[in-house]
């Protein structure tokens, strides 16, 4: 079950990224969203070829029915990305602690300049694939409001981020 959701943010294509991958801006929207759970990056790394590796090891604060605890343990994941700096694209995967043959995520996010180029509009394409007899379905439509909450919250987080580092034109100029 696929679906794509788009977001103008406050910045150029490269502010974008510099922001996505700035450990600071990451935590403090972790802190400012206390549902996202926490994060560690153990692997962030630049190959021979330019391409920008990270793993991320992620644990969710998420509150879940004892039945999907069962089957996903407490939501927790590890999310293997990669960011093709030629394209600025930043493809990657999650693999569930636990129901790693139910559970499978996997999305793709760029941004393309809109206006004058000072602002973007940032895209994430995402298949969740749930293989649950019975349920399957239901819990795929609950993952997908649960991400795109999370993707909108970011959104706005990033923006509010981006006005609040800006410093206005002075007047002598």
């Amino acid at each position: 079950m696929g679906y794509t959701v788009t977001h103008i943010i406050d910045t150029d294509v490269d502010g974008l990224w510099q922001l996505f991958f700035d450990v600071e801006v990451a935590h403090a929207m972790v802190r400012e969203y206390n549902n996202m759970g926490s994060f560690e990056i153990v692997e962030d790394r630049v190959d021979e070829h330019g391409m920008r590796h990270r793993r991320i090891e992620c644990r969710s604060n998420v509150e879940l029915p004892d039945f999907v605890k069962k089957l996903v343990g407490d939501g927790s994941y590890t999310e293997f990305g990669s960011f093709d700096t030629l394209q600025k694209k930043y493809s990657a995967y999650a693999v569930p602690k636990i129901g790693t043959d139910k559970f499978k995520t996997s999305f793709e996010m760029s941004a393309r300049p809109i206006e004058d180029g000072s602002r973007c509009e940032r895209r994430i394409v995402v298949e969740n694939t749930i293989k649950v007899f019975g349920i399957g379905g239901m819990l795929a439509r609950v993952l997908e409001h649960a991400q795109r909450d999370a993707h909108e919250q970011s959104a706005k987080f990033i923006n509010t981020w981006i006005q609040a580092q800006r410093v206005p034109p002075s007047s002598n100029a």
